[in-house]
Parts: C-alpha cells; structure tokens; sequence
C-alpha cells in the first residue's frame, strides 16, 4: 500500500514529483488506497506541478484539455499548457502545437505555422515530427515542396528511430543486470554518481530536512566557531593532519550554530545518516553552490576543491581553532597512551554513551557525537558519513540575498534507498 501520508507531507512542502504523482494517482484513481479517480483534484495538482516548472505536468494537463477522454476538448487552454512546456523544449510539445496550427484545434488554421513547429520538433530529435517534417515537404505542405528535404527528414526520421530502439534495449539489460545484483550493491554504485555531482538541487535538501515519515531529523546541539573559519573533514583520520585539512573559503560570523542530521532507516541499508547541516541563519536556501577550501601553494593561499575526503566512516564541522586544539589535544592523549587507540579507548565510550541518550537517530554504538575537547572546550560536531569510506562534496545554502545560511553535506540519495 503507498505511504499516503508521506506523499501528502512532501506535497504540502512543495515537493515537484509528489505533486506530479499525486495528480497521477488522482487522474486513474489508486485501489490500493481505495483512492477514486477524481479530475479536478488531479488537475490542482498537475498545476500546482506546472507552476514549479514540471515539464510533465504541463504536459499532462494539455492531454486532459485535449484528448477528449476525461472531459470536452478544450483545445484553447490545453494549447497554452503545450506551449509553456514547448518554452522549455519539450519536443511532444512543440509537435503536439504543430498538429493543432496544421488541423486548427483551438488555434486558426496555419500549416506554415504548424510546419514552423514540427521542425523545431524534428531538430530536437523526435522522430514523428521528423517524419512530419518529411511528408510535409514532399506533399509541399505548409514549406515548398522539395523532394530532396523530405528524403533527407525521412531517413533522419529512420536512424533516430533506430537508435531510440538501441537506447531502450541498452535500458533494459542494464536493468535485467541490475536486477541480478544485491539491492544494497546496486544502491551503493547509483550513490557513487549522486555523490560526485557538483551541483545540489534545493527541493532534494529540503525534502531531507524536512519532515517526511521515512526520515527522522535531529539537532545534535549548538557548536562554537571562535573564529568563523569553518572546517569540514575526517574527524578521526584526517583532521590530527594540518596539511591533510583546509579552512574554507568563506567563513561565518563567530558564535555558536545548531548541527543537523537528517537519519533514514531503509530496508536495503538499515539506519543511515543522509546528511548533516551546520544551519549559520534561520532563512532558508535558495540555491546552493561548492563550499571550496583555501589551500597554501608557494606562500599564497589559493581556492581548491570542495567537500573531503572519508577514511573512518565520520564526517565532521568544526572551527579552526577547535581543529587546532584537537591536535593538541590528540598529541598529549598519544604521549600519556604511547601504544593507545584513539577510537577503541576513547572515543568508542563516548559514541556508545550519545548511542544510549538518543538511539532513534543512530546504530547501536554510536554515530553522532559533539564532542568537547577537555583542554578548552571547543567543540567538534561529529557524524556518521552514510555509506562510510569515500568522497563527499559539501554546499554552502545561499539564501534570497545571497547571503550564506548553511553549509551542507549529503552522503546518500534517499530515493535510492528507499
């Protein structure tokens, strides 16, 4: 049975493929659920899709005014849904317009205009309008006539044809491969690609932290940055090395700041921890971009990449001065532990303990700690990093005045898991 409620939610934050399938499920109805097929609500939600630029949603609201199958035609208002997704280059779309100005469905009449349309179409690579085209130029429909023009759009009509079949057979082996591999495996390399993304879509984040039935968020605490300079890193492998770790390039106010964790519990991957936020105001993201690092080369610092490398299973946020102070204070624990291991005689208590205060968002043993350094204080917001071992590119969160809100960094795709 679908999650209902889950959908619901994601809808209400304005989620686009929430809206767009609740508008699916109203339009043919869903017997799972005992939901009835209900127009007008599938149609409010195809809009509401649309306004979020949902090329299918437009899409499907120009087929609902224009097919005739589950109202009167209204061909003038489905027209103005197909010519807002062929503005975003929909090829069905600008064909769908070239047929309505050739057979003058809630348009006048003009097989100049409509030709014009399936052109566009046929350039952009759909193989109906390009054998449109084809017949149009060799009838001399709506183009003069020229039987050179329509041989040549029959055969591209021909090869692209050909070559979405190969593309669909592609499809189907790499899904009949991947249906023989382990759930989790196929997950685990899907996860690889999301991760390498330099980009991070604002709707995925906030379905993330938002408030959604399959994902639990939970503030660890408030973290202090003394300087505003702001590190992100293996807390257990790479942060005891100053030259392995890099300040980033832009740096925050001095204060303290709420780390937050988005947790899932997936049926393929047990609990996992999705993704962490250091949240620097209340506002929210507009758009985010790479949260790049300052590194030293010949004296002058100079911007490099962002995000950092896992060698531990942790991630962590924390200021300069505490990364500082975490080297001094592992060099003393070292000198009074000559043969000691951090993790195993220290920080393994210290997880087990943060396990036990909140076992909702972590695995047996520990995957969330704020840790404060005995020497001073200072703090270090540690985290369990998904999947474990790799690399994981962090964001900073612009908000409308362009002004930063939040650092994040996302360790896995939700939906692969799910």
């Amino acid at each position: 049975m679908l999650d209902f409620e889950r959908l619901l939610n994601d809808a209400e934050n304005g989620v686009l493929p929430a809206l767009k399938f609740l508008g699916d499920i109203y339009l043919n109805g869903y017997e799972e659920n005992n939901i009835e097929p209900n127009i007008d609500k599938a149609i409010a939600y195809y809009e509401k899709a649309s306004d979020g630029g949902m090329e299918d949603a437009l899409m499907d609201l120009g087929f609902i005014y224009c097919s005739g199958q589950y109202m009167e035609p209204d061909y003038k208002k489905g027209i103005t849904y197909y010519e807002r997704a062929a503005a975003l280059g929909n090829t069905t779309a600008l064909g769908n317009l070239g047929m309505s100005y050739c057979q003058g469905f809630g348009v006048e009449k003009d097989v100049k205009k409509g030709f014009e349309y399936f052109m566009k179409a046929a350039k952009g690579g759909h193989p109906l309008a390009m054998q449109q085209v084809s017949e149009m130029y060799r009838d001399g429909v709506g183009v003069e006539q020229s039987e050179e023009l329509s041989a040549y759009w029959r055969q591209q009509a021909e090869e692209q044809k050909k070559k979405d079949e190969l593309e669909e057979e592609q499809k189907r082996k790499e899904a009949n491969q991947e249906g023989e591999k382990d759930d989790l495996q196929t997950a685990f390399e899907k996860n690889l690609k999301f991760i390498s993304k330099d980009t991070m879509d604002v709707d995925l984040v906030n379905s993330i932290f938002g408030n959604f039935s399959d994902l639990k968020q939970f503030t660890m605490g408030t973290c202090e940055f003394k300087t505003g300079k702001v590190i992100a890193a293996d807390p257990l492998y790479y942060l005891k090395n100053l030259k392995e770790v890099f300040v980033k390039e832009k740096s925050i106010a001095p204060g303290k700041y709420p780390v937050q964790v988005a947790v899932m519990d997936s049926d393929i991957a047990g609990r996992r921890i999705v993704g962490a936020r250091l949240k620097v105001t209340e506002k929210e993201a507009v758009q985010y971009e790479l949260a790049k690092c300052l590194a030293e080369k010949n004296g002058t610092l100079m911007t490099t990449y962002a995000g950092f490398p896992v060698e531990c299973g942790m991630g962590c946020f924390c200021d300069e001065q505490a990364a500082q102070s975490y080297r001094e204070f592992l060099s003393k624990w070292y000198q009074e532990h000559k043969d000691g291991n951090i993790y195993n005689d220290y920080f393994e208590q210290l997880f087990e303990e943060s396990y036990q205060k909140e076992p909702t968002y972590q695995r047996k043993g520990g995957d969330l700690l704020m840790w404060n350094n005995p020497l001073d204080n200072s703090q270090i917001a540690m985290f369990a990093s998904g999947l474990g071992d790799g690399y994981y590119t962090d964001f900073w969160g612009v908000d409308e005045t362009g002004v930063v809100c939040e650092l994040i960094v996302i360790f896995l795709n939700p939906e692969l898991f799910r």
